[in-house]
């Protein structure tokens, strides 16, 4: 793969600090957006490759509350993520430490945000990418809200053992011990606030959202729990381009990086 250099940094925004990091090359950015709990560093692997293999640059950030960005009291909205990201890369353009010309990707919770990324700040976020899409009815929203655990790491040791076999032990084969224990640290840094991001996600009304995105927008599926929302969702965007990934079994991000960055690569180079 070569030597890829990861700068790390931090931009001050309106609801405070997030951290970054960088992926230098040639090419146009991809901005990569998490899904909760975890953190921008969820996509090393990914970003490492894209950069290695193809001209793009790559940009990951912690979302406000995650990560090394700066804690949060209340729960906020999509709309305030997208907004503290928006903030931030027109703050690296306007410093001319990246230039803006970018497409937004994102994975689970992620996928919300960048869709809304794209709809406020249209100049900024010229193309999409969802790797599957959150889409819930009403009814399971709700149903999702009112189940919806939380409580954090304590003293009992069961709580803590639940994250490690959720993320340690039972993790898909394949998947590096560091990348999961990587993945198991940003669970017990979020904790008790952890699910401030589920709680966003769960309100987001994606049924009025994303008939509003008018960008490029690539939508690509595998086989999970999300695989019926992704399809639902794919037919609410105007201008989608859709396709299902063959043979995963979860961890697409460090499982199949070569396939996702396939059709990134079609669709990006598309007019």
């Amino acid at each position: 793969m070569g030597n890829i250099t990861c700068r790390y940094f931090y931009v001050d925004t309106s609801m405070g600090q997030l951290h970054g990091r960088l992926y230098e090359n040639s090419g146009p950015m991809i901005i990569c957006l998490h899904p909760v709990p975890y953190s921008g560093a969820y996509y090393e692997t990914f970003c490492e490759t894209l950069v290695a293999s193809t001209h793009f640059s790559a940009i990951s950030f912690d979302m406000l509350g995650y990560g090394q960005s700066s804690a949060i009291n209340n729960p906020i909205t999509i709309q305030d993520y997208a907004a503290t990201v928006i903030e931030a890369m027109n703050t690296l353009v306007s410093e001319k430490l990246i230039d803006g010309d970018c497409s937004a990707l994102g994975f689970h919770t992620g996928a919300a945000i960048a869709n809304e990324m794209a709809i406020l700040a249209p100049d900024l976020v010229k193309k999409v990418i969802f790797v599957t899409y959150p889409f819930f009815t009403a009814q399971k929203r709700q149903e999702l809200i009112d189940s919806m655990s939380k409580s954090g790491v304590d003293e009992n040791f069961e709580s803590l053992q639940s994250i490690w076999d959720f993320t340690i032990s039972n993790r898909p084969e394949n998947v590096p011990f560091k990348r999961a224990l990587s993945n198991f640290n940003d669970q017990l840094r979020s904790s008790e606030k952890g699910w401030f991001g589920f709680q966003a996600m769960f309100n987001y009304l994606s049924e009025e959202r994303l008939p509003l995105l008018n960008a490029p927008t690539l939508i690509i599926n595998d086989i999970s729990s999300l695989t019926e929302a992704t399809r639902k969702a794919s037919k609410m965007v105007k201008f989608g381009n859709y396709v299902e990934l063959d043979n995963t079994k979860g961890a697409i991000f460090q499982l199949n990086v070569d396939q996702i960055i396939s059709h990134i690569n079609a669709f990006l180079a598309s007019p």
